[in-house]
């Protein structure tokens, strides 16, 4: 992706790192205690694994075969060692799915022991003196700290604090300080965002930061609007941990620090599910969990010709489209835009059109690219949303107004470690399509509170400390309780919820009737 763009600000001082255990980082394969399969056959598998994920296009079919191998063989921790030690081996840096395969092994793949883990990190000599050796192979190294990203993740209080030794630690914060390779640096802030998951982790590593002379978020987050792609993602997770994981003392907030004037649409993060990361003007988003997020826009169109662009930050796994109010988002099965009747959403990197679940496959159309411009319109006067990729034409599409043909959203989902930009309008378009059309900014609205991108601890504060009233509803929890469902008869629900309802929360009969209970 280019040339580092701060080779000449590199950090020159002395460091004198903390002993550890040393290997050499150019070596080309971890070496493992005990083979129980050949190395050989464990790197072809892992190989077929990547090929075949750009193809993966059902969440109900059944595992591919090298995955299910892949699971064998690390159910033995010997197994798991080999399998551990081949991805970060073989997984080229160039493809965009790489990090992706990895956490996809490690989804279900037996979890490891604590033990294993340490010993894990052992093999591999994490240090401060692996990181900074004159020459290091950046795809391991790379690869080192997705894995990492992946133990914090499935690891978990006590265990989680175990496996974070010093050593570990050291080997991960001098990437930072030291910002040698953005595709490194940018893993193992990820992986140090996970391990803060635990509390105890948290306070380690936020001192380990706040003691040094220079803080390196600090430093790192100034690169959250670099035209280099690599180092603009860089910037925002560093934003986005400073913000919500690693507080600094009197540093502004990103959404305190942009200007919103000229900006009426944005990612409705009321609406985004749990995990996705949304910048501070509400434009750009990114995914670094196992499941499958998504978004909508804030701002709603039901008539008319409308236009918006998304820039591609990386290249991977991203469903980009329209949805509606009816579209559901369920990221822990997979789901996302284009997967119901009520979404349709184009995937440049695998290359398909999704509707219903659906995968329309688009032929003489090139994949995606870190930098492209996807153009989405849709015009419901003609009854079609054409898909633009740094403006050629890709498809035009009318299956979705066989179901709706109002009510749509600007949407998107992200698989594991994918990231764009919207634009809604508020800066010019560079591909604009070749018919009149509406832009989202310049008819939408926003209130000076909802155009605050507002950390989501604030959010998860302001519950914890809320009291809930005995009688409310089982729905919002802030109105009282006041109706009864019939037949079926169950309650606990308050009128507004109930207006919304074709069926009981509870056991999915037909509402036929609603009954009002005095107070």
């Amino acid at each position: 992706m280019g040339a580092c763009c701060c080779k000449n600000a590199a950090r020159t001082e002395s460091y004198a790192p903390p002993a550890g255990p040393i290997i050499d980082p150019t070596e080309p394969r971890i070496i493992v205690p005990k083979s129980i399969v050949e190395t050989v056959i464990i790197d072809k598998l892992v190989l077929e694994l990547l090929a075949l994920i750009a193809s993966f296009v059902d969440n109900d079919e059944e595992s591919p075969v090298s995955l299910v191998k892949l699971h064998a063989i690390a159910d033995k921790e010997e197994g798991w060692f080999q399998v551990v030690s081949s991805m970060v081996t073989v997984i080229p840096l160039e493809n965009p799915l790489g990090p992706s395969a990895i956490t996809i092994v490690f989804d279900d793949c037996p979890l490891p022991s604590k033990d294993s883990v340490i010993k894990l990190t052992q093999l591999f000599g994490l240090s401060a003196m692996r990181a900074l050796m004159g020459e290091i192979n950046v795809k391991i190294e790379r690869n080192i700290c997705v894995v990492l990203c992946c133990i914090a993740d499935k690891l978990a209080g006590p265990n989680s604090v175990a496996v974070l030794t010093e050593e570990t630690l050291d080997y991960m914060l001098s990437f930072l300080m030291f910002r040698r390779e953005p595709r490194i640096v940018l893993f193992a802030l990820i992986a140090l965002e996970k391990f803060a998951h635990s509390t105890e982790n948290k306070v380690t590593i936020k001192k380990r930061l706040d003691t040094q002379e220079e803080h390196p978020l600090l430093a790192l987050e100034q690169y959250a609007d670099s035209t280099d792609y690599i180092w603009r993602q860089v910037g925002f997770a560093a934003k986005w941990a400073l913000d919500n994981i690693f507080i600094v003392k009197d540093r502004l907030l990103a959404f305190e620090t942009v200007d919103m004037s000229n900006i009426n649409a944005i990612l409705n993060t009321q609406d985004a599910s749990e995990y996705l990361k949304i910048s501070g003007d509400g434009l750009e988003a990114r995914c670094d969990s196992y499941s499958f997020e998504s978004v909508r826009c804030t701002f709603e169109v039901s008539v008319g010709c409308w236009y918006y662009e998304c820039t591609i930050i990386t290249a991977g796994v991203m469903q980009i489209g329209w949805a509606t109010r009816g579209s559901h988002f369920m990221n822990h099965e997979g789901y996302g835009i284009g997967d119901d009747l009520y979404s349709l959403s184009y995937d440049g990197c695998r290359k398909l059109i999704w509707h219903e679940a659906k995968p329309s496959p688009l032929h003489n159309v090139t994949q995606w690219q870190s930098g492209d411009v996807v153009g989405c319109l849709i015009d419901m006067d003609m009854g079609e949303a054409v898909f633009y990729l740094n403006g050629e034409h890709v498809r035009t599409c009318t299956e979705l107004f066989e179901t709706t043909r109002q009510g749509f959203f600007a949407a998107a989902s992200f698989m594991a470690f994918q990231q764009c930009r919207f634009n809604f309008g508020s800066e010019p378009f560079q591909y604009p399509p070749d018919r009149a059309f509406n832009n989202f900014n310049d008819c939408g609205f926003l209130s000076e509170d909802e155009k605050k991108v507002v950390p989501r601890r604030f959010y998860l504060e302001k519950l914890r400390n809320s009291s809930i009233k005995e009688n409310c509803c089982t729905v919002c929890f802030d109105n009282e309780s006041c109706c009864v469902l019939e037949p079926c008869m169950h309650s606990g629900f308050c009128s507004l919820c109930t207006a919304q309802l074709k069926e009981c929360p509870l056991c999915r009969a037909l509402i036929m009737n609603i009954r009002v209970v005095p107070a």
